[in-house]
């Protein structure tokens, strides 16, 4: 099923960067993250959950990182506009 969510921007970027240093899509991440969400607190404890969580935070922190190190620059959206001529041919 398709829908449309509003995310903070600072939360998506995260999520985003999260997304691509793991090699998930966007969508498996929501997806997986709604799962941990709705999953009864019962299973989310123990020792594989907390190492679960550390490293989900250590790999957000690690995101976090590199999106304020990063250039602030045109976002993508804009680099695909600017070039979305530039493969037709003539």
């Amino acid at each position: 099923m398709k829908t449309t969510l509003e995310i903070d921007d600072e939360l998506y970027r995260e999520a985003k960067a999260h997304a691509s240093l793991t090699g998930l899509k966007m969508k498996d991440l929501v997806t997986a993250g709604l799962r941990l969400a709705l999953e009864p607190a019962a299973k989310r404890t123990g020792p594989a959950a907390a190492a679960a969580s550390r490293e989900l935070a250590a790999c957000f922190a690690e995101a976090d990182k590199l999106m304020k190190a990063a250039p602030r620059g045109p976002i993508a959206r804009e680099h695909l506009n600017k070039g979305r001529n530039r493969l037709e041919k003539p």
